[in-house]
């Protein structure tokens, strides 16, 4: 009986010994696999972070471009002496919309030079649409304006992605 009840224990423990066994490895599982599912969760939102990243700057090109197109047809129908009003306005409709897309995607900094190149442009608008002649300021003004507006979407451009992780 003796190597009956030794069988049995040893049996016995050997089962212990798999149930626990058993316990720790559906455990390290269990944690292998909140592991796995955390940097898969991790993974997708750098993606989308960085998807985000890639269209803001996309979008905020694209907005720079037509402005500045915008700009320089409607500076020109403004300076221009022999611009015909219909001419002038389509310009200035063309920069106003143009300009709403840079309010829509733009950073504040460049938002800001945005809106004083435009009211500048107004002004001048202004004063012409009273029979004024364009006088040199008026030009001047403009090319100041549109300076600022260029050098606030160069600095948008010169973020260093290594030392800054947000996009201004």
């Amino acid at each position: 009986m003796d190597q009956g009840l030794a069988a049995l224990f040893a049996g016995l423990v050997a089962l212990l010994g798999a149930l626990i066994g058993g316990g720790f490895s559906a455990r390290a599982a269990r944690i292998g696999g909140e592991k796995t599912v955390q940097a898969a969760r991790q993974q997708v939102e750098d993606q989308a972070r960085v998807e985000s990243k890639r269209w803001l700057l996309q979008a905020r090109h694209d907005a720079y471009q037509v402005i500045l197109s915008a700009t320089d047809a409607y500076t020109d129908a403004l300076i221009q002496p022999t611009t015909t009003a219909e001419v002038a306005e389509a310009a200035r409709q063309r920069f106003r919309s143009a300009r709403l897309r840079v309010d829509v995607v733009g950073p504040a900094t460049v938002r800001t030079a945005a809106d004083e190149l435009s009211l500048t442009c107004v002004q001048v608008h202004r004063v012409l649409g009273e029979g004024e002649p364009v006088e040199s300021w008026m030009a001047q003004e403009i090319e100041e304006r549109h300076r600022a507006f260029v050098k606030a979407v160069t600095a948008v451009y010169a973020w260093e992605p290594d030392a800054v992780h947000e996009i201004p």
